[in-house]
């Protein structure tokens, strides 16, 4: 299936193979793509249990990963996140909302939104989440907290006179 508009949103922090797999699924049917990012108020608003990296350099890798698998002639527009919806709520060229399988739900209820204010309901794409290695979606904060338990424990072996990756090389 191959549709004029699509649109997608996301934090995107923390940017890792779910990411990609989202994105590479809107860029595979839509010949404009439009990716919101939730700017860094709405981001803060939302209360992840991580940091989230300044709304920049999440944009940033965002647009350069989609630029590098976009087809010839295919559009990318990026744009800030203040709410749920953002552009999909009200852009009546967009046609569909790519969401994981996870956030489907508040695709559907933007596309519900839409039809409230008379523009033609979006098509939901749900998308199959990537898997992580414990069988559950990855997920930025699964990785955040990841890393920060890598962090502690060489921080607590440094502490304690232990040798550490960096101390070895």
């Amino acid at each position: 299936m191959i549709l004029e508009k699509v649109a997608l949103g996301g934090t995107f922090s923390f940017f890792h193979a779910g990411h990609r797999h989202l994105l590479r699924s809107a860029l595979e049917i839509g010949k404009t793509v439009v990716v919101g990012v939730t700017s860094d108020e709405f981001a803060r608003s939302l209360g992840k249990a991580h940091p989230i990296e300044p709304y920049e350099l999440r944009a940033l890798r965002v647009l350069r990963y989609c630029l590098r698998k976009a087809k010839n002639g295919q559009r990318i527009m990026i744009v800030p996140l203040d709410d749920v919806g953002g552009p999909a709520s009200s852009d009546p060229s967009i046609e569909a909302i790519v969401a994981t399988e996870e956030t489907a739900i508040r695709a559907i209820e933007v596309s519900l939104s839409r039809a409230k204010r008379g523009l033609k309901p979006a098509i939901v794409i749900a998308v199959e989440p990537v898997l992580g290695a414990d069988g559950r979606p990855i997920s930025s904060t699964k990785l955040w907290l990841a890393y920060a338990s890598a962090l502690r424990n060489v921080e607590a072996r440094r502490s304690l006179g232990e040798p550490t990756p960096q101390s070895v090389f």
